[in-house]
């Protein structure tokens, strides 16, 4: 079966990313530095898992696997755990790995777990369109961006935390400094609302002049994300939204973004409706 092959191959990259983060939990709470090469082959292999799992997902069912809120929150946590992959050994940054892999695991784990938010859909509900699953593939993307931005903004917190209570035992000596902290959450802003503007340039071409209810609502959602994000990254940049509270927007932000798939999902059900029968001849393939 199409679903079962593929959540197969998405249980083995959650199961991969939960053994990373227990192994890189215990080494923290003996107050020792993992080696980073033993928990970057573990992520690198779930993150394998989880690609092949996508691609099977979306060759099996002619489409962006973009369909219900679990392939949602699948792209994201593998989109997350791309970016760490490329920027965590190359700004050698002590623990993004067992923050990200965290979040890997714990949103992958919810997401394979709640059965009910990976229903079958039709076949290319997109249409086959490039430039619709260009659209639809970059916004996730984004947003899994902001979520290693929301990881690094609760490192900010953390750090910032035990320097003032004056903590140097446990996980502080091995967090990256405030600083270093602070320039690579600002980096990730400016990428993750680039992407996202990407995203909505392209939304806005393929939906010019359209009268889909759902195509407006998800469009109308994606670019209030975008706007909030726009307006965090101009008050960074005046330096009126700095240091705690720029991390706690940045993760409020991540949480609201992550509520606005659902409403996206629902208007996209309401007006494309699978019957029933589909769904049948679907599921016993």
């Amino acid at each position: 079966m199409i679903t079962a092959d593929s959540r197969s191959l998405f249980w083995g990259g959650c199961i991969l990313y939960t053994v990373g983060f227990i192994y890189a939990l215990a080494e923290v709470i003996r107050s020792r530095r993992y080696p980073r090469s033993v928990l970057l082959s573990i992520l690198g292999a779930g993150f394998v898992m989880q690609t092949a799992a996508l691609y099977w997902r979306g060759y099996s069912m002619n489409r962006c696997p973009l369909g219900n809120p679990f392939e949602f929150l699948q792209f994201m946590t593998w989109s997350t755990m791309l970016l760490y992959l490329v920027v965590g050994p190359a700004f050698r940054m002590s623990l993004l790995g067992f923050f990200t892999s965290g979040l890997a695991a714990g949103v992958g784990l919810v997401s394979l777990l709640v059965v009910s938010w990976d229903r079958l859909g039709p076949r290319g509900f997109m249409g086959g369109d490039p430039l619709v699953q260009t659209h639809a593939s970059t916004a996730l993307f984004s947003y899994g961006v902001f979520g290693l931005l929301a990881l690094t903004s609760a490192m900010y917190l953390i750090q910032n935390f035990g320097l003032k209570r004056k903590r140097h035992r446990g996980m502080f000596p091995m967090l990256p400094s405030v600083l270093q902290l602070d320039q690579m959450s600002g980096r990730l802003l400016l990428a993750g609302v680039s992407v996202l503007s990407f995203s909505l340039l392209i939304g806005a071409l393929t939906n010019s002049g359209s009268s889909d209810m759902a195509k407006l609502i998800k469009l109308g959602l994606t670019t209030a994300v975008w706007a909030a994000y726009f307006l965090l990254l101009l008050l960074r940049w005046v330096n009126r939204l700095v240091s705690t509270r720029f991390a706690w927007t940045s993760i409020l932000l991540f949480l609201i973004a992550l509520g606005s798939l659902w409403p996206v999902d629902r208007s996209r059900l309401a007006a494309a409706p699978v019957p029933s029968a589909e769904l049948d001849e679907e599921s016993n393939e």
